[in-house]
């Protein structure tokens, strides 16, 4: 499994995903830094690539694109890096395995919640 983490995700969370034994490749890695979500979102289906972000936009990002692409939100305010640690570390697993199909999983502190294009 592979993961494109978006812009805003903190550096921290590659080498945790990584030490999880997953691929990770990030917007800096492609040269891809400032791109608009559609962009990152047609990068991920080409990547074959899950999306982290913590940019709630990619929520409503066009339906063609959410009906092929795989996005897991973090939903966190304030965007505290260590919370964000831990909620990866926590809900991972369970997020890859209910991600089999196109959609978006939203992550909290308390919860994982999978909702279909």
């Amino acid at each position: 499994m592979k993961f494109l983490l978006d812009e805003n995700v903190p550096l921290s969370i590659k080498e945790i995903i990584n030490k999880l034994g997953y691929e990770t490749i990030t917007l800096k890695d492609e040269n891809k830094l400032g791109i608009k979500n559609g962009e990152v979102a047609e990068l991920s289906i080409k990547k074959n690539a899950i999306i982290i972000t913590l940019d709630s936009d990619f929520l409503s990002i066009k339906k063609e694109l959410l009906e092929r692409c795989k996005i897991i939100y973090i939903k966190l305010h304030p965007r505290d890096p260590k919370i964000i640690a831990s909620i990866v570390q926590k809900y991972l697993d369970n997020a890859v395995n209910k991600l089999n199909n196109p959609g978006k999983i939203i992550l909290s502190e308390n919860e994982i919640r999978f909702e279909s294009p």
